[in-house]
C-alpha cells in the first residue's frame, strides 16, 4: 500500500491511529476520551510526537478493556496492516506484570521495525473521572494524508480541556517537564478565550504553574523534547534565546487565560 520510508516517529504515530481505529470500531465515543500529546498532534497542530498515549475510559470494566486492547495488538491483520509503514512485529506487553487497576490499565507495546529498530510506546487508560468537555472529530487531513490511510472519527478532548489538563500537569508533576510548557506554547494559537471560555483551574494551581516555567532549563527541554521533533524543527527550537521567549509566551499566555 505505501512504499514510503517513515522515520521513527512517524512509525510510532501510525501505529497510535491505527490503534485508535481499531479501539474506535470496539467501543462508542461516549466511553472514551483521547487526551494528552497524541490529542495535541492529532487534533491541535502541534509539532510535537509523542512515545506515548492517553485516554480517559469510562463505563468499560478492567477485563473486558484489557482483553480487547490485547486482541486488537496481537491481531494478525492488524499487525498486517502495518507492515507497509515499516513494522515488521508488535510485542505486546506480558498482561501477568502490566498494570491493570480500577484507576489505571497500562500497555507497554514495542513496535519493532523490518530495520529491526525498537521503539517503545505505552497505551494507558485512566478511570479518575473525565475532565471537561469532549467531541467526537475528524483527525485533519493534514495528518493522514502523508500515511495515505482512511479518515477517521474519534472522540478527543476539545482545547479549553486541553489546555486547562496541561496547566494542572505543569503544576502537578513531582519534576516539573520541558514538554508540558512547550506544549502549552503550542495549544496558545489554538485558544481564543472569547470564543472557547475561561480556564478553570484552581487559583494556586495557576500559581504553582507559573512558577514552575522558569524552572526549566533549555538543557533539559533540549534533551526531552527536541528528539519528539522532526529534523526541521529541531534545528529551529535548538537556540537558548527561543526556549525563553517560549517560556515568556507561556506565562503570558497563562496569565490571559484565567
Amino acid at each position: 500500500m505505501n512504499s514510503n520510508y517513515y522515520n521513527g516517529l512517524q512509525i510510532r504515530e501510525i501505529f497510535h491511529i491505527e490503534f485508535l481505529r481499531a479501539f474506535a470500531r470496539k467501543f462508542k465515543p461516549v466511553f472514551y476520551s483521547l487526551k494528552g500529546g497524541v490529542n495535541m498532534r492529532l487534533f491541535f497542530r502541534s509539532v510535537r510526537y509523542s512515545e506515548d498515549m492517553d485516554m480517559d475510559v469510562n463505563t468499560i470494566d478492567i477485563v473486558t478493556l484489557r482483553d480487547t486492547v490485547m486482541k486488537i495488538i496481537t491481531s494478525i491483520s492488524f499487525i498486517n496492516e502495518l507492515k507497509s509503514f515499516g513494522i515488521g512485529e508488535i510485542r505486546p506487553p506480558d498482561i501477568k506484570k502490566a498494570k491493570q487497576t480500577n484507576t489505571t490499565q497500562r500497555f507497554k507495546i514495542h513496535i519493532i521495525t523490518h530495520s529491526n529498530e525498537d521503539l517503545f510506546t505505552k497505551v494507558e487508560f485512566s478511570r479518575r473521572g473525565t475532565y471537561g468537555k469532549s467531541v467526537a472529530e475528524s483527525i485533519p487531513d493534514s495528518i493522514l494524508r502523508p500515511y495515505r490511510v482512511s479518515p477517521l472519527i474519534i472522540n478527543h478532548y476539545d482545547i479549553n480541556t486541553a489546555v486547562a489538563q496541561k496547566i494542572n500537569a505543569l503544576a502537578g508533576r513531582s519534576i516539573v517537564q520541558a514538554r508540558d510548557i512547550f506544549d502549552i506554547y503550542m495549544l496558545s494559537t489554538q485558544y481564543n478565550v472569547q470564543n472557547d471560555g475561561k480556564i478553570k483551574v484552581e487559583a494556586k494551581i495557576l500559581k504553582t504553574a507559573t512558577e514552575n516555567i522558569f524552572s526549566v532549563g533549555f538543557q533539559q527541554f533540549r534533551d526531552t523534547v527536541l528528539s519528539y521533533l522532526t529534523e526541521e524543527d529541531r534545528a529551529m527550537y535548538n537556540n537558548s534565546d527561543y526556549w525563553d521567549e517560549i517560556k515568556l509566551k507561556v506565562n503570558e499566555f497563562i496569565l490571559k487565560s484565567i
